[in-house]
Parts: C-alpha cells; sequence; structure tokens
C-alpha cells in the first residue's frame, strides 16, 4: 500500500536515467560549427543550470532533515536530491565535454560560467536559495515556505522557463546538439514531477498565509533573472503553468 508520498518515491524510481549514457559525440562535433549568436545563448542557459543545479544538489539536504517520516515525505526529498545531483553532473558534463569550459572539477567550472548569467539569476540561487535552507535547518516549521520558493518558483518559473529556452534554442539551431536536447527533455521530465510534489506539500499543508499567497503570485517575475536568455513567448508559457499551479492550491492570480 502506497501511503503519503510513497507514489512519488515510486515515480521517482521509475524515471531514473544515467547522465554518463548520453551519447554527446554529435553534441562535440557540432559546437564549433554554431554560429556565434547560437552558441552564445545556449553557453548562456547551461551556466544557468550549473549555477542552479549545483545549488540545488547541495541545499536540499536541510529540506530533507525536516521533511515528516511517517507519511515518506522525507524519502521523496532524497530522491529529488538525487535527480538534482544527477542535472548538475549532466551539465557539467555539456560544458567540460561539448564547450570544453576549464576547471579541475565542477565549482571552478561554475566559476568560469558566472558571468555569462546575471547578477538576479545568481542572487536566487547563491544567496537566496541558501538563506531559505539555513532558516529549514534551524527550524522546520519554515519548509513549507522553503517549498514555495524553490518548488514552486525556482523550479517552476526559473528553471522551467530555462528549460523550455533550451529546447527551443537547440531546435532553431543551424546544426543538431542531440545528446544536449534529449538530456534537457530527461530533466524537463523529472522536474515536472517535482514541482507536482512541491504542490502537493503546500497544499497539504492547509496554511497559504499572506506571505505565502504574495511569494508565490509574485514568483513570475523571477523569470526576468534569465534577462535575454528567455523571450517574451517563454514567460507566457511559464506563467500560464504557473497560474495553474497555484489554483491548484487555492491561490487566485491577479
Amino acid at each position: 500500500m502506497i501511503t503519503g508520498y510513497g507514489h512519488f518515491v515510486q515515480l521517482a524510481e521509475s524515471l531514473q536515467w544515467d547522465e554518463t549514457a548520453i551519447d554527446l559525440t554529435a553534441d562535440i562535433e557540432a559546437w564549433p560549427k554554431l554560429e556565434q549568436e547560437e552558441s552564445d545563448q545556449v553557453l548562456g542557459l547551461l551556466a544557468g543550470f550549473c549555477i542552479g543545479e549545483t545549488s540545488v544538489a547541495t541545499h536540499l539536504t536541510s529540506f530533507h532533515g525536516a521533511a515528516t517520516t511517517d507519511d515518506r515525505m522525507d524519502q521523496v526529498f532524497q530522491a529529488q536530491a538525487r535527480d538534482e545531483a544527477r542535472h548538475a553532473r549532466f551539465f557539467d558534463r555539456v560544458v567540460r565535454e561539448v564547450v570544453g569550459v576549464p576547471g579541475a572539477n565542477m565549482t571552478e567550472r561554475v566559476d568560469v560560467l558566472r558571468d555569462r548569467v546575471s547578477p538576479d539569476l545568481v542572487e536566487l540561487f547563491e544567496e537566496r536559495l541558501p538563506a531559505v535552507a539555513a532558516d529549514v535547518a534551524e527550524d522546520s516549521d519554515n519548509l513549507t515556505a522553503a517549498v514555495g520558493l524553490y518548488h514552486m518558483i525556482l523550479e517552476g518559473v526559473v528553471l522551467t522557463a530555462g528549460q523550455h529556452a533550451l529546447l527551443e534554442t537547440l531546435k532553431g539551431c543551424s546544426v543538431a546538439m542531440p545528446g544536449t536536447h534529449k538530456g534537457m527533455e530527461l530533466v524537463l521530465r523529472d522536474e515536472r514531477w517535482h514541482i507536482g510534489f512541491g504542490s502537493r506539500v503546500i497544499q497539504s499543508a492547509d496554511i497559504v498565509d499572506d506571505q505565502m499567497e504574495e511569494l508565490l503570485t509574485q514568483g513570475v517575475k523571477a523569470a526576468s533573472a534569465w534577462g535575454d536568455l528567455i523571450s517574451t513567448d517563454d514567460i507566457g508559457k511559464v506563467e500560464h503553468l504557473h497560474q495553474r499551479r497555484l489554483k491548484s492550491v487555492g491561490i487566485k492570480f491577479w
């Protein structure tokens, strides 16, 4: 019998994939053939994912520590942390093997890539997320608010907007990069259940106070942290999805 959040644990197990098994041979050959504008766009988006996923994989530990155990919520956070670590490794592999970003490890490559994205994006993942994670580590009662920021805004808005933008960019490139495209689709598949889990946590908590409502309704503005790397169409798609999620947890979006 599946209890509490157990179906998310089973779903996570059924969707596992190996980032090292994705063939990047064609991508490596394609990279130097891209137009400068194309490579700048792809690398900018990849840089954002390297920064975001690396930070997320680090700070989900606090969420797991504050989660309840009788309903298997803690196991879901464990499964998600495993996903996020895999995402970080995948994007790092692309920038290392395809793009040739230098660095002895992931941290050094993130340092190289940081100038490729806006300070707003860096602030969200390297300042705001760590601060929220620290709040959760100090007091487990802050978990629902942390899920609101992370699952509904950082994943549901910021990363989702970037994911759609990268898929559209790759689709329109003059030379195909099938390995990167496949990996991005798999990441997006994982993120869908992550966001569904976050929505369920907030809905189950039944404590959507004024502060939480303001956080969530203003969340769509976070997509602007990508700057010129995403289009108004991509922002519009994410806004529509965000409105639907807010409705599912009982918040009317004005």
